[in-house]
């Protein structure tokens, strides 16, 4: 039988309609919410393609009781889309027992669910998934597996010295089971070289753009830009090594009265966020916020920016998914030319000419400066690239034809 007559099976962990609230309400951390967004982008995409697609579901979400207020996530059957069916299976989230309960869960829902000859496509270097999935594998017959590779284990997340003991041994496994692994997606070409595979083994998606969705109104919460002013905003994680910290410096320098900086995410910068937005007025801090509450931020925003800088080897892995979100806003984009974004993206953006905080403040200046029909224009050109040369349709054509050619 030709792959093209493969059944594909997605293991990954999105927020279904029937659990995004829960996972609202009960995490206390940081939402995995761009993971969910390029996860449906991936569903939708593949079941354009092939309709028969399924998936087996465990949602990305905290520990018990550090970063989940729950110790049991329920399991659910539901469609999304335009009817692709969610097999979502329940497990435990106490810490020290939700990784072996994910990797059961995992594979009871490939048994369950799966079909001889089937593709699973597994979401992420979960150790659990890739666990479930070779276990799968080993007792199915003509199973294969493809693995989308948004990042690699050993340069996610930062910790004391038994965290690092621990992603040195995750990061080890990791490289060991990918060796059993048929194919990858990859988000940048540099990926592969430190995989140590050829042009066979791998396709290259940096990621899935999709028109945002109209938010409600009400969901920015009492936010308006005042007139005459305008609104830089980041909306993501909060982390120090993606240069949140040199955004908020680079605005406090600019003394212009008519900006205002806004601030969306957890992590841990957070702290010294709230106290900057307390020592200066222009600066408002929103805190977590919901997909909903992002997206109509970004549409009263007059700028969107991503402060990440090319420094650190991570940056060659890496093509941050609020690239393809902010472009496809409409809304003009500030941010710096990273490794793994390819050329193509150049004309779309504006960028500093220096990667420190001196050249974000000379490139917020001169944006303050520049007409707003230059910024609308940049932005539409941005948003017409993206959605037509990036969307579910078009990127998701390329896994679909690799896993046919494998």
């Amino acid at each position: 039988m030709h792959l093209n007559d493969h059944p594909i099976v997605f293991l990954g962990g999105i927020f279904t309609p029937a659990q995004t609230d829960l996972i609202q309400d009960q995490s206390k951390g940081v939402v995995q919410n761009a993971a969910d967004a390029l996860q449906k982008g991936l569903i939708g995409g593949i079941s354009a393609h092939r309709p028969s697609a399924t998936v087996v579901n465990l949602p990305f979400v905290g520990s018990y009781p550090q970063l989940f207020r729950r110790w049991h996530f329920p399991g659910t059957d539901e469609t999304i889309g335009s009817g692709t069916q969610i097999w979502g299976e329940s497990f435990v989230l106490i810490k020290g027992v939700k990784t072996i309960s994910r990797l059961l869960s995992a594979t009871r829902g490939l048994f369950r669910h799966g079909q001889p000859n089937m593709v699973i496509l597994i979401y992420s270097a979960h150790l659990p998934f890739m666990v479930a999935a070779l276990a799968r594998k080993l007792f199915g017959r003509g199973v294969k597996i493809v693995q989308v590779l948004p990042d690699f284990p050993e340069f996610m997340g930062e910790g004391g010295m038994l965290y690092d003991i621990a992603k040195a041994v995750e990061t080890r496994l990791f490289y060991r089971l990918s060796r059993h692994i048929d194919g990858f997606v990859l988000l940048t070409r540099f990926m592969a070289d430190r995989l140590g595979i050829d042009g066979s083994r791998y396709v290259v998606v940096e990621g899935i753009a999709q028109a945002p969705e109209a938010a409600p109104r009400s969901d920015a919460g009492a936010i308006a830009v005042e007139p005459g002013t305008r609104a830089f905003l980041y909306t993501g994680t909060l982390a120090a090594r993606y240069g949140v910290m040199d955004l908020v410096d680079a605005f406090r320098r600019v003394g212009d009265p008519s900006i205002r900086l806004w601030v969306c995410g957890e992590g841990d910068s957070r702290d010294r966020i709230v106290a900057a937005a307390q020592n200066d007025p222009r600066i408002r801090y929103f805190g977590q916020v919901s997909r909903h509450q992002a997206r109509r931020l970004q549409e009263l925003a007059s700028v969107l920016v991503n402060p990440r800088t090319p420094e650190g080897e991570f940056t060659k892995y890496s093509f941050p998914s609020k690239t393809l979100e902010y472009m496809a806003s409409g809304r003009p984009v500030l941010m710096h030319r990273l490794s793994g974004i390819p050329e193509e993206y150049e004309p779309y953006y504006f960028k500093p000419e220096s990667t420190d905080v001196a050249g974000l403040t000379d490139a917020i200046q001169a944006l303050v400066l520049l007409d707003d029909a230059v910024l609308r224009e940049r932005g539409a050109a941005a948003r017409d690239f993206v959605l037509n040369e990036k969307s579910a349709i078009s990127q998701c054509k390329k896994i679909v034809e690799f896993i046919d050619s494998l």
